[in-house]
């Protein structure tokens, strides 16, 4: 049990530390975040409004990136599906930190969901609400591997708040490489 509090403890603090407070457009409330006090707003509009899914980061809108870039550690370095990039402790670090699975847009939201690695190899899911291509606020947890759309995100995460109440960032396995 000790063990699977310490995972989720570093989990949490490396998604603390990927989406540091600086003095970005836009702020985000991280104790928020973490305590899904917004996922149920996300959760309506994935299930409301049409999305299309994309699968190269040239997709990402010019303005939002420049919004992750400013609030990431690392200029949110991304990779496409199927490029190298820093799974694990012994990876070049001239790779991305990130490798892109998918991304959906929509009028207001934007969703997508990376690889990232270290000493354990994870799925992120990042949660966008916009207005005018402008992040207004924010949500991110972890995912699975399966995940190829928002209505995949959308499932997953319905189900889970269906069949448990409680921390929805501990339910996922960390997949060790």
């Amino acid at each position: 049990m000790i063990c699977k509090q310490l995972v989720l403890i570093l989990l949490l603090a490396l998604q603390l530390h990927a989406f540091g407070q600086k003095n970005c457009d836009c702020r985000i409330d991280s104790s928020r975040v973490l305590s899904d006090k917004n996922l149920d707003v996300f959760l309506a509009g994935l299930n409301l409004e049409p999305f299309q899914t994309f699968k190269d980061k040239k997709e990402i809108p010019a303005a939002i990136m420049q919004q992750l870039r400013c609030l990431s550690y690392d200029s949110f370095s991304l990779g496409n599906p199927g490029e190298d990039y820093r799974c694990c402790c012994t990876s070049s670090w001239k790779l991305p930190s990130r490798q892109l699975i998918f991304l959906s847009k929509s009028e207001h939201y934007f969703v997508m969901a990376y690889k990232m690695g270290g000493i354990a190899t994870w799925v992120n899911v990042l949660m966008l609400k916009l207005e005018n291509d402008r992040i207004v606020d924010l949500w991110s947890g972890l995912g699975n591997y399966e995940l190829k759309s928002a209505g995949d995100v959308y499932e997953l995460y319905r189900l889970y708040k269906k069949r448990k109440k409680g921390e929805l960032h501990a339910v996922f396995d960390v997949v060790v490489i």
